[in-house]
């Protein structure tokens, strides 16, 4: 006998997301991916775990009063989202870029949708050990990437297959996040005011985007102004190199703004004003105006 939900006030029968015991990052990916941009199916789907190449069975999804029409095999069970099949064998896919297919076509919006790419980009390079022509392939700090955070979470840790899955959910929704910063930021840096001065290439941004300071940092710019027009506050930034010194800037900052709250931190290489952690007054100071006054320093 099938079982019922009352969804928004709608009775549905529960659905089965099946993928196979210790699940790695392709199948934590891929029933991720159903269960957020497919809520429609999966957001309240029961998730259940197999052996790896095998299916559920009618008599187990009875057991969950399910039938198999109510079954949804990912990474696993050789249907509409393995990958696992012979025929596949040369093909460069996995489950997670199969499921991105079929979310895109009920939300064609996601073909946009830069963040979901490189999560399943990096599911997919992932899946096919392409870490392996990596230039520092044997870096240690690759034990920081996903795929080792979610291996060592197996072993240092009592769980089990749900709690790994659960896990990587989280860890998911926080890269998500993260990527979409750096999908605004980038967007914000390519609409920033260019300019020399004497710390090298630098950029004045207008955003309250905070992370967009240091992705320009990383782009090669080595000092980086940043306007929050929400704010109304300023972070200036400049690289982490030991000759650069910013005191000559701080100094012609504060002689123009006796309004504003500063604070130069004692590496000599970061001004900050209005700073969420503080209580300061934002500087009437315009990002332009901030930006002459970097030109002027020598």
């Amino acid at each position: 006998m099938t079982s019922y939900k009352i969804i928004n006030g709608i009775l549905k029968a529960m659905k089965l997301l099946v993928t196979h015991r210790a699940p790695d990052i392709d199948a934590i990916t891929s029933v991720w991916i159903l269960k957020r941009f497919d809520p429609e199916h999966f957001a309240n789907a029961k998730i259940e775990f197999v052996d790896a190449g095998k299916s559920m069975t009618a008599e187990q999804a009875a057991e969950f009063g399910a039938t198999l029409t109510d079954v949804t095999h990912v990474d696993t069970g050789e249907g509409e989202f393995d990958h696992h099949q012979k025929e596949s064998a040369n093909q460069r896919s996995c489950a997670s870029s199969l499921v991105y297919n079929h979310v895109k076509k009920i939300n064609p919006t996601l073909v946009h949708d830069w963040p979901l790419q490189q999560i399943v980009k990096y599911s997919l390079a992932d899946d096919h050990f392409e870490d392996y022509f990596l230039s520092d392939a044997d870096s240690v700090r690759h034990l920081f990437a996903l795929r080792w955070i979610i291996k060592g979470a197996e072993s240092s840790a009592l769980h089990d297959d749900d709690s790994q899955m659960q896990f990587g959910f989280r860890m998911l929704d926080a890269i998500y996040a993260s990527l979409k910063d750096r999908h605004h930021a980038d967007k914000d840096i390519e609409k920033g005011i260019e300019f020399q001065s004497k710390w090298g290439n630098s950029i004045g941004l207008q955003t309250s985007n905070s992370s967009a300071v240091r992705f320009a940092q990383l782009k090669g710019y080595t000092l980086v102004i940043q306007k929050d027009p929400k704010r109304g506050g300023m972070n200036i930034k400049a690289a982490p190199v030991k000759e650069y010194d910013l005191t000559s800037l701080y100094e012609k900052i504060i002689q123009k703004d006796n309004v504003g709250g500063w604070y130069f931190h004692n590496g000599k290489r970061m001004i900050i004003n209005n700073s969420s952690h503080a209580d300061q007054k934002p500087t009437p100071l315009t990002l332009e105006q901030v930006i002459e006054i970097a030109k002027e320093c020598t």
